[in-house]
């Protein structure tokens, strides 16, 4: 199973990509930031001891962990737009991207770090 590092290092490796294709790519590059979310998510869960296969098994830990509570609508909101740009090719744009970065990421990413960084 991953480790908490190896998590978090994926995460920034999808957040690079992000950084990437943004311009151009609004589609991948909200993808790549939902999966960067999803191994932030992965690295707490990690940290517990929990390891986890797929979407619907890690969404349910979101209400039996206290910590993860108040992300879900963070992570949640990135899962949806990601599916309705690859699936149902939902248009977005740059300012959607951009958006999508602070007011779900960029929580959700702080969040995690604190919780999943030795004090």
């Amino acid at each position: 199973m991953p480790t908490v590092k190896q998590h978090i290092k994926k995460s920034q490796y999808n957040e690079s990509f992000f950084e990437d294709v943004k311009d151009n790519y609004q589609d991948w590059a909200i993808t790549g930031l939902f999966y960067a979310s999803l191994h932030l998510i992965e690295a707490f869960l990690a940290l517990k001891g929990i390891h986890v296969e797929n979407h619907v098994e890690r969404s349910k830990y979101f209400s039996r962990i206290k910590e993860l509570k108040p992300l879900y609508h963070e992570y949640k909101s990135l899962y949806e737009y990601s599916v309705n740009a690859r699936y149902k090719m939902t248009p977005l744009s740059l300012d959607n991207i951009n958006d999508s970065y602070k007011l779900f990421y960029e929580p959700l990413k702080n969040t995690i770090i604190k919780l999943t960084t030795p004090q």
